[in-house]
């Protein structure tokens, strides 16, 4: 059994010991403790002090592009992601010093890393408000007694200080976590969650005290053999596998044969899986709301070809042979309004008086997402229409975009495709479909009263 320690040292002769950007890659091991606080803690750092790191592959870790020579703090930060599901997928186990998420801003092409953006969550679920909450308090009750975890917590109790809880009053915390030991007025502090196939425990944090560290290493070690099925039973001698049993030697080729085929398939499930994912996303144009929709609406530009910028909470700007746009996006139960419109006009106005550049407008618009496309009608209010028309700002239903992004699927060449980026940033009010794609031509402007 292989353990991997992040930005906690445990001494034990079966824990490794390394920080987010010193690590080796997490699925290489059997289990993963982490203290999300040393996230963000390395990333200042680095960001902030120009503390050296040096990778597993021994090129130095900077706050810059990843190069030959070197790699990017960003780059190492992100991969923990597809490294902790591929963990997870295998049946492996995650165990967190429960901390409440914080960010981390200044590394290079990945601002607003936060503690937690590398541990997948079941459905519906976050590792932030209003799920996990900051707290502080020293009271340590067990709740479930059979969970091997529960010795442990007993045994440190002294030892823990608690910086978060989870928010047991909410349906998703109760649906898909138990509680494994409770804090004052039984608030949770110890909760394990399935995920992806494997187990994430959430434990109270340790203080930094007089007890052993070596004797929480051993303890913890203990624990996760238990938690993986291994008996703690000392390792056979190395002369037992010379001694012959009949038919042994066939079944354990066998198990080797089974065992091979089992990671081929779980490899090709995954690969499988994420190739789904990635186009299932895009049906999230018609029916999502806030920042899915956003990114949504990000991917698709990206597939017709735009250089797009932002997202995650940032400003949406793209770019097509040298010109600049910017992006506004609204998504809406009933009929869009003139909200992303008065955003937008903002938006380039104020950079028109700070930078004296005038640049274009672009508004896509969802309406009646709950409503099946072919029976939406009115999607955008008149006001919305007639101002992008005066204004002369591009305006895309997520319909329309979604209907692009089927003919970019479909096999669009890059001339078609060109054409699509060129009548969009020259558009002036809505824009449909046709109308993008060169089968329709543009209406003429229609201007009026605004309101």
């Amino acid at each position: 059994m292989r353990l991997l320690a992040i930005g906690f040292p445990l001494p034990n002769a079966e824990i490794d010991n390394y920080n987010v950007f010193t690590a080796p890659s997490y699925h290489d091991y059997d289990a993963l403790f982490i203290d999300p606080a040393s996230i963000t803690k390395t990333a200042r750092d680095l960001v902030e002090s120009g503390t050296e790191f040096e990778a597993f592959d021994g090129r130095p870790v900077l706050n810059a592009p990843t190069s030959a020579s070197a790699v990017s703090g960003a780059d190492q930060a992100r991969r923990r992601a597809d490294e902790t599901r591929r963990l997870l997928e295998a049946g492996g186990i995650v165990v967190v010093a429960a901390r409440p998420d914080a960010i981390q801003g200044g590394l290079y092409g990945f601002e607003g890393l936060d503690r937690y953006h590398w541990l997948p969550a079941p459905a519906g679920l976050s590792w932030g408000a209003p799920y996990l909450r900051p707290a502080e308090g020293k009271t340590v009750r067990i709740v479930s007694e059979d969970h091997p975890m529960a010795g442990m917590l007993r045994e440190f109790r002294k030892e823990i200080s608690y910086r978060a809880t989870f928010d047991d009053r909410q349906a998703e915390v109760r649906r898909s976590g138990r509680v494994i030991a409770s804090g004052g007025a039984g608030v949770p502090i110890a909760m394990e969650f399935p995920v992806a196939g494997g187990r994430v425990i959430f434990l109270p944090a340790f203080t930094e005290s007089s007890y052993s560290r070596s004797e929480l290493a051993q303890a913890l070690v203990d624990i996760i053999r238990r938690l993986d099925g291994r008996e703690l039973a000392s390792d056979a001698p190395f002369w037992v596998r010379s001694l012959a049993l009949p038919g042994l030697e066939q079944v354990e080729a066998e198990l080797d044969e089974a065992d091979a085929a089992a990671i081929e398939a779980q490899s090709h499930a995954s690969a499988v899986r994420e190739r789904h994912d990635t186009l299932a996303r895009h049906r999230r144009l018609l029916w999502e709301d806030g920042a899915p929709f956003a990114q949504s609406v990000i991917e698709a530009l990206r597939l017709l070809g735009f250089a797009v910028t932002g997202g995650a909470g940032e400003p949406i700007e793209l770019l097509n042979e040298g010109t600049r746009a910017f992006v506004e996006v609204e998504s809406s139960r009933d009929q869009v309004v003139e909200w992303p419109y008065i955003r937008l006009q903002r938006r380039l106005e104020e950079h028109l008086l700070k930078d004296g550049e005038l640049l274009k407008g672009i508004v896509i618009a969802n309406g009646q997402r709950a409503t099946e496309p072919d029976a939406r009608h009115e999607q955008l209010s008149t006001p919305l229409q007639v101002a992008s028309q005066n204004y002369r700002y591009s305006l895309l239903t997520g319909q329309d975009l979604f209907s692009l992004v089927q003919r970019v699927l479909g096999g669009a060449d890059n001339a078609a495709l060109t054409g699509v980026r060129r009548r969009i940033m020259s558009g002036a009010g809505p824009i449909s479909f046709e109308v993008a794609v060169g089968e329709a031509e543009e209406p003429a402007p229609d201007a009026g009263p605004i309101f």
